[in-house]
């Protein structure tokens, strides 16, 4: 039974780090369809909305970069939600706006109330058109707002999100892992829908929207799935660059590891019903892409464990246990060499660290069930 249930974790293992992602990556080679552009008549009234914390670094060039998008300004609206903000990002706000053409308001929320109430509170007071998502560290194209808006034309289109880029990447790891969400998010649309859309920008049909729970972790994959079960169809575009202007260093990418984590098991808990048989290639993507990363830090471990305990009696176990030995070891010489770590050390480095921060996410979602969300803060905050 040792044994079986060893080689069964394995097998889920290599399953979703390979077998999935070589699916994924053959089902991308079908490109979807490109939509027409809209004619100007047709652009839909678009608003954005941008929730912030102290985000002084970035308000002011992300402001610019809202002004500099090709949309007609008579139907372009910003809504920059502060919430409890303790910098001068308010402020800059404000003095951005005077000299910018943009139909624009700075909301100056106080207490600190949580990114979910923000939004819920800020999308409820929008009742026509298209509200656009967006991050202040994340930086986007001038046709952004045209290219989403196309997608639009489809009345059966709930939301349409863009693709994540980093301007400079933390380490290989963080690039490579960023390289293969993308390429997880061409698949996942060819399946049915993308599970979940990039938070740095995406947009919605108001009308498809509802309100979220105060503790939602990561809205930017609840909101749209939620859409998706509802009966509207979620589209992925590449040709949306969106780029990420904020570096992440280590503690940083280690906390959003083991916020995601957290959020994925949120996720299983509130979506179950994406793992029925009738959604499909969507069943199918959230078992093995979502169900599947909330477990296997723990799959692993058990594998681990398992073949250290069968080693003595099987040579088939005991080069198992090497191999594992191996991989831990080499992922360990990767932290050691830290910056300097050749690539693919690096990016073992970053697989394995990043298991081990998603064990101590889920764990802590676990412990935290039914306690109310906490006022957000930035993730360069300390912990």
């Amino acid at each position: 039974m040792l044994a079986t249930a060893t080689l069964s974790a394995l097998g889920l293992a290599a399953w979703h780090h390979a077998g999935w992602p070589l699916l994924l990556r053959r089902l991308s080679r079908q490109a979807p369809p490109v939509p027409a552009p809209l004619a100007e008549a047709a652009l839909p009234l678009v608003t954005v909305v941008m929730p912030a914390h102290n985000e002084a670094e970035f308000i002011v060039a992300k402001l610019r970069n809202l002004a500099a998008l090709d949309y007609p300004r008579d139907r372009l609206r910003v809504v920059v939600a502060c919430d409890g903000c303790s910098d001068a990002t308010v402020e800059l706000a404000r003095e951005a706006l005077a000299g910018l053409e943009l139909h624009a308001e700075v909301r100056d929320l106080r207490p600190n109330r949580g990114k979910l109430a923000v939004l819920n509170e800020t999308i409820s007071g929008i009742t026509e058109g298209v509200v656009a998502l967006s991050d202040v560290s994340a930086m986007l194209p001038p046709d952004a707002l045209r290219l989403a808006a196309a997608h639009f034309a489809d009345p059966k289109l709930g939301a349409v999100g863009g693709t994540y880029l980093l301007s400079r990447p933390g380490s290989a790891g963080e690039a490579a892992y960023w390289r293969y969400q993308v390429a997880v998010k061409r698949g996942e649309a060819a399946l049915g829908a993308p599970l979940g859309l990039h938070g740095a920008f995406w947009c919605f049909r108001r009308e498809a929207w509802a309100p979220l729970e105060a503790d939602t972790i990561n809205d930017d994959f609840i909101m749209p799935l939620r859409m998706h079960l509802a009966g509207w169809r979620i589209a992925y575009d590449e040709a949306i660059g969106v780029v990420e202007a904020e570096v992440a260093n280590p503690a940083l990418e280690t906390r959003r590891r083991r916020r995601i984590a957290a959020g994925n098991a949120q996720q299983l808990v509130r979506l179950a019903a994406l793992l029925h048989p009738r959604q499909g290639g969507v069943a199918l993507a959230f078992a093995s892409g979502k169900a599947l990363r909330v477990a296997m830090p723990f799959l692993l471990g058990f594998a681990v464990l398992g073949s250290v305990l069968l080693a003595p009696g099987s040579l088939f176990f005991a080069g198992l246990a090497a191999c594992e030995a191996l991989g831990i070891g080499l992922a360990l010489l990767g932290a050691i060499c830290g910056e300097k770590a050749p690539k693919p050390l690096a990016v073992l480095r970053y697989l394995a660290f990043g298991h081990l921060a998603s064990a101590f996410g889920v764990a802590r979602y676990l412990l935290s069930m039914g306690q109310t969300q906490q006022p957000w803060r930035r993730a360069m905050a300390p912990a």
